[in-house]
């Protein structure tokens, strides 16, 4: 136990804490906090929000039938709420637009206008349409409207989507998850899509960032002991002959603290912007997420993406301790780390969570995913990074000496 003690305050040196911490801050300001700041981008997806999460508090995690009529009570009064407001327009007003068909008519008026003359902009009409646009309801309302349109044709467009799979030969497995998805229990959910694209982007760059710190801090693990030549001293006394199951054990052990840390860090901003909310509800729904595989909640799911980040971080610490103790220097392990990092990072974390568990292809026009890919994936680079540790280990202590 002392000895894995002394190895774990090796590898946390305050070095390599200060240069982590130092990359993160810069990595999260350019990548990852744009999902956070622009976490509903628009005013169209932050209506949608604001109202799924009036629905889910009111009704729960489906709309049913039965409610779904209560819609067109709320389209009435968020129309007669739409004439007070553009009545305070002094612009609206000047220009006769007192209610919201006159406001409907004017504005597609003005676009047809537009059309007819190669899309010319007139700047005036523009700024109109924009100031109503900001101090009224208009997006609720339009929102609401196509919600009620999404809900309403939720059957048809099933069965077109189901019979286009079929005539484009898609996966029979395919076809009958999406028949599945379209039973009124499935179909219903409110979470809204708004939810998917923040979801997708910021744990793709919390996957790139976990390996890339776990690579970091793990780096020198072995590499300094050989530079310094310590091995062979360690190897002269018994205590010192399981030195490198000791390492080994540290590391992994450091890795998992560390993307302990990082997951919780990233999710305070996360949570912040309150997704939780729609943790009852069901992938898929009224507004159409990536046709799911699993029958998984939302809440669910994010406990998925934090397990699959968790084990691709603990499978790069694997690779990472593996090829640090064939490397005699800093440089020989940097050139190491590079491709590792690109590779189990930038290249398959980003893959692994774009759309996990979802119908997805392989690559553009490439074969389409099997159910659980993800699962099988995960578990190969795993197995690939610890079992590549327990066969160095098993090596180095059949050896008389190490070099």
């Amino acid at each position: 136990m002392r000895l894995l003690t002394w190895e774990l305050r090796k590898i946390w040196s305050l070095g390599i804490l200060a240069a982590i911490l130092l990359l993160g801050a810069v990595y999260y300001w350019m990548f990852p906090e744009f999902y956070i700041e622009y976490f509903c981008n628009g005013p169209a997806e932050q209506a949608e929000f604001q109202l799924a999460s009036e629905w889910v508090e009111r009704y729960g995690p489906t709309l049913e039938p039965e409610e779904r009529a209560e819609l067109d009570v709320q389209l009435a009064e968020e129309i007669k709420e739409f004439g007070r407001q553009i009545a305070a327009i002094p612009e609206a007003a000047a220009a006769g637009l007192a209610d919201y068909g006159a406001f409907f008519q004017f504005r597609e008026a003005y676009y047809s206008d537009r059309a007819a003359s190669d899309g010319k902009a007139d700047m005036d009409m523009e700024y109109l349409l924009s100031r109503v646009y900001g101090g009224t309801n208009w997006y609720i309302i339009r929102e609401l409207q196509y919600t009620m349109e999404l809900y309403d044709t939720k059957e048809e467009r099933s069965a077109l989507v189901i019979s286009g799979r079929r005539e484009e030969g898609q996966p029979e497995a395919m076809i009958h998850r999406e028949e599945q998805l379209a039973e009124p229990e499935r179909a219903h959910s409110l979470l809204p899509i708004s939810m998917e694209g923040p979801t997708r982007e910021y744990g793709k760059d919390l996957a790139v960032w976990c390996v890339l710190s776990v690579v970091l801090l793990l780096c020198p693990t072995l590499v300094r002991d050989r530079m310094r030549r310590t091995r062979s001293m360690q190897w002269t006394s018994r205590r010192g002959r399981p030195i490198l199951t000791a390492q080994m054990a540290a590391a992994l052990c450091s890795a998992l603290v560390l993307t302990i840390v990082n997951l919780v860090i990233y999710a305070i901003p996360f949570l912040a912007q309150d997704p939780l909310r729609f943790r009852d509800c069901g992938l898929g729904g009224i507004w159409e997420w990536s046709a799911p595989w699993f029958d998984w909640t939302y809440g669910a799911y994010l406990m998925v993406l934090a397990g699959l980040i968790l084990a691709l971080s603990l499978a790069a610490a694997g690779l990472t301790v593996f090829l640090s103790q064939y490397s005699g220097s800093y440089i020989a392990m940097l050139l190491k780390a590079l491709p590792l990092f690109a590779a189990v990072g930038a290249v398959l974390g980003s893959w692994l969570l774009d759309k996990p568990f979802t119908f997805r292809r392989f690559w553009e026009n490439g074969p389409w995913v099997p159910k659980g890919t993800e699962f099988a994936v995960i578990a190969v680079l795993l197995l690939l990074g610890l079992g590549l540790c327990i066969l160095a280990c098993f090596r180095q202590q059949r050896r008389e000496l190490l070099d």
